[in-house]
């Protein structure tokens, strides 16, 4: 059996809550554990972090010049480039 506030991690981010209710231990994953999951939970490196921020920002813009389409001519007369429009 673990020990409440052991960590579970070095930075002690992640750590075992007290032993309570279902009430306490919802309360507890809102308030205390992160948003968003930190590369060391994985057991990975900080710049895993990185990189797969770096491979999604590829992802997206691949997308977005792929719905841009080739057509040079701006139909809508409103001014705006495709560069602008994306």
């Amino acid at each position: 059996m673990l020990k409440d506030k052991h960590k579970l991690v070095e930075s002690g981010k992640y750590y075992v809550p007290t032993e309570g209710d279902l009430s306490s231990y919802q309360n507890f994953i809102v308030s205390e554990m992160p948003i968003n999951d930190f590369t060391e939970i994985f057991g990975l490196h900080d710049n895993a972090e990185i990189t797969s921020a770096i491979n999604i920002t590829n992802l997206l813009m691949e997308i977005a010049l792929g719905l841009q389409g080739s057509s040079s001519s701006g139909g809508g007369g409103d001014g705006k480039s495709q560069d602008d429009i994306i």
